[in-house]
């Protein structure tokens, strides 16, 4: 799970995952020295995936996840919602996959009225969480 964090430690964290992963090849071409090229590369491309996806996930969620200290108002009533949690979602893309999150806000007047920034209806009419 990553929270909001400077661009330089996002920058720190992907380096950190990279380095794990070039290590993990290395590793892997160790315990197959008569690997053919081609399977080198098709072992090579699985683990750039899978630093691909986690390279999204650092830089979406290390930056604004939607959590709001001042709160936010219900489209419905106009109340304050109540922060709950923080949900997540896997997002399934070409070059990798990604467990994304955002805050997760529910009014506590209006049954059922939720938020779950970004890119709801009450979002754009708040103006932007993200």
């Amino acid at each position: 799970m990553t929270r909001p964090m400077s661009r330089s430690k996002r920058k720190e964290t992907f380096l950190t995952a990279a380095s794990e992963m070039y290590d993990g090849l290395e590793g892997w071409y160790d315990s197959h020295p008569e690997a053919t090229f081609e399977e080198i590369e098709a072992e090579a491309r699985r683990r750039r995936r899978a630093l691909m996806g986690k390279g999204l996930e650092i830089v979406v969620n290390g930056r604004d996840i939607g959590y709001r200290v001042e709160g936010v108002r219900c489209r419905k009533c106009g109340g304050w919602m109540e922060f709950r949690d923080y949900l997540p979602w896997m997002v399934y893309g070409l070059e990798g996959d990604a467990r994304l999150e955002r805050a997760y806000y529910v009014c506590p007047q209006c049954e059922g009225e939720t938020l779950f920034p970004p890119g709801s209806e009450a979002a754009a009419a708040l103006g932007s969480l993200e």
